[in-house]
């Protein structure tokens, strides 16, 4: 089954498009690039007024209750102007993870900041390959007379300045998820080849942590709010690509070379085909992802493998086509093509790269 957006759906995505072209352009983006890596509180603050932190929150909860069509709706609109911003880390991570653990107690006191936007929230649960893994949880908790304390580190967190951390850790009873005020947590900034996405380590010594208390297994929670995140992340990819294709396309048809334009040339008009095929075939993966978790498909596990094994190749093989079509421009600090190749370089990794989900899954194929 393919995904039907509706039109209140495509509504929103071009509303969303409309604010971010208008008041996120890459420019803005490349400023704030100079400085320490971190999101733009004001872009962040005009999402919010559109309602895209809490998409996923529950209206109980002060969201909107949609599905992830829409929160993958906006990551596609964010990928194309590469904005810095913990969309993924507070507004699908966070928000999912909460909402599937199913404690009302912690979903009172932190959904509805969460949906506001005014609080920043992330998940704290990639291991050294950048993915999820249940078998290799760095964090241990342990109870002691006034609570829970955790301890371990955590290799990368998106977003890892956050208010709020929730956690992954192995109890004496098995793995249960925990909320740590993000000032109790060690955090080093690490060297990432995509700026517009800052990664750090996180460190955790003796920390306080409040137990969610999940009302299913939390082993299920994880795999779905991953899953979540995998739909959102590909979009992302989607919506670089798309944008690298219009790009090269606007170039090839003014950049003249010996009296003719180059898109006039066999050669560049085969890149610009191929790219095309691989925006395409990468929407029809994405879309074909979130018509399984909108419809609780049994297939969705290998739909997300699929898509994210695809989608990372094919966003990749779109950014390094625009920096050979531009040629030598495209080389350079000034011009935008290398942020989209650092952007889809560094996504490929996050939540496993595409050999991981091939090897996914075959194996849920029995190939």
């Amino acid at each position: 089954m393919m995904l039907n957006p509706t039109d209140e759906q495509l509504a929103y995505k071009a509303e969303v498009r409309r604010y971010l072209e208008r008041s996120c352009p890459l420019s803005r983006t490349r400023a704030r690039l100079e400085g320490p890596p971190d999101h733009d509180p004001d872009a962040w603050a005009g999402l919010a007024r559109l309602g895209a932190p809490g998409l996923l929150v529950p209206a109980e909860f002060g969201g909107a209750g949609a599905g992830i069509t829409e929160a993958a709706f906006v990551s596609e609109e964010l990928g194309r102007v590469l904005l810095p911003s913990p969309y993924l880390s507070s507004a699908v991570l966070a928000a999912r993870l909460l909402v599937l653990l199913g404690d009302k107690e912690a979903n009172a006191a932190h959904l509805p900041g969460i949906a506001s936007g005014d609080t920043v929230a992330t998940v704290a649960f990639l291991d050294e390959h950048g993915r999820w893994d249940p078998s290799h949880v760095p964090v241990r908790a342990r109870r002691t007379g006034d609570g829970w304390r955790l301890d371990g580190t955590v290799p990368f967190v998106t977003d890892a300045t956050a208010a709020l951390l929730l956690v992954p850790a192995v109890t004496a009873d098995g793995l249960g998820v925990f909320a740590v005020d993000g000032a109790h947590a060690h955090t080093e900034p690490l060297d990432n080849l995509d700026l517009t996405q800052p990664l750090a380590r996180v460190g955790l010594r003796d920390a306080p942590g409040k137990e969610i208390r999940a009302a299913g297994d939390p082993r299920d929670a994880m795999a779905e709010t991953v899953r979540a995140a995998l739909a959102c992340v590909t979009a992302a990819q989607l919506g670089g690509a798309e944008r690298c294709l219009e790009m090269t396309v606007e170039y090839a048809k003014t950049r003249v070379q010996f009296g003719r334009p180059i898109g006039a040339y066999q050669a560049i008009k085969h890149k610009c085909a191929e790219m095309y095929t691989r925006v395409q075939s990468a929407r029809s993966a994405v879309h074909h992802l979130l018509d399984a978790l909108e419809t609780g498909s049994p297939e969705a596990a290998e739909a997300a493998h699929l898509a994210k094994a695809y989608c990372s190749q094919a966003c990749f093989a779109c950014a390094s086509d625009t920096i050979q079509v531009h040629g030598g421009i495209g080389f350079t600090w000034e011009h935008d093509a290398h942020l989209y190749f650092k952007r889809a370089k560094a996504s490929a990794h996050l939540l496993g790269d595409s050999t991981h989900h091939r090897a996914q899954l075959a194996r849920r194929l029995a190939l």
